[in-house]
């Protein structure tokens, strides 16, 4: 009835679909190194790196979350208290955000990964002024001394410094 085959099935879909596999395209799919293996091992990270980036990571989601949740709260439910709460703590949480990428950056700039100065660092102020070249107050005074102490007389009069009283 209806076309039925010997084993009473309407249709030989599997029959079909391999004769369809045999009259189709052939394709032949390149192949491509694995990027991932290519990445560095995660344990070989420096701690302190990824306890920032971890840092700033969650600071983010928390932002991204408050920031937008609170406005939908206020403007849909018309519920000010939560929604400003939410609101509130989004932005606290990207001023966050901020101020840890700005730590690891000072970080960064002042020393190297392991805490260590470079040379080139070493001479810079605190509010980033001085220079490595630029001799420091103490510096200048122990040039100043030994100038004074190189002199015969004990007198500073040619080396331009003061005269120390009291010296034999």
């Amino acid at each position: 009835m209806l076309g039925d085959d010997e084993d009473g099935e309407l249709f030989d879909l599997e029959r079909q679909a391999s004769g369809a596999e045999e009259r189709g395209p052939r394709v032949t799919v390149p192949s491509v190194d694995n990027p991932a293996d290519s990445l560095p091992d995660p344990e070989s990270v420096d701690p302190e790196i990824q306890r920032h980036f971890v840092a700033a990571v969650l600071y983010a989601n928390v932002a991204l979350f408050g920031v937008s949740l609170g406005p939908m709260l206020i403007w849909f439910r018309g519920d000010w208290r939560w929604g400003g709460i939410a609101t509130a703590v989004g932005v606290l949480a990207g001023i966050r955000v901020y101020q840890t990428v700005r730590a690891f950056e000072r970080r960064d700039s002042f020393g190297d990964a392991d805490g260590s100065e470079s040379a080139e660092d070493a001479g810079r102020d605190i509010d980033g002024v001085g220079d490595a070249d630029d001799p420091t107050e103490a510096e200048r005074d122990a040039d100043d001394d030994a100038a004074i102490d190189a002199h015969p007389d004990g007198d500073a009069s040619e080396t331009g410094g003061d005269v120390r009283a009291g010296e034999d």
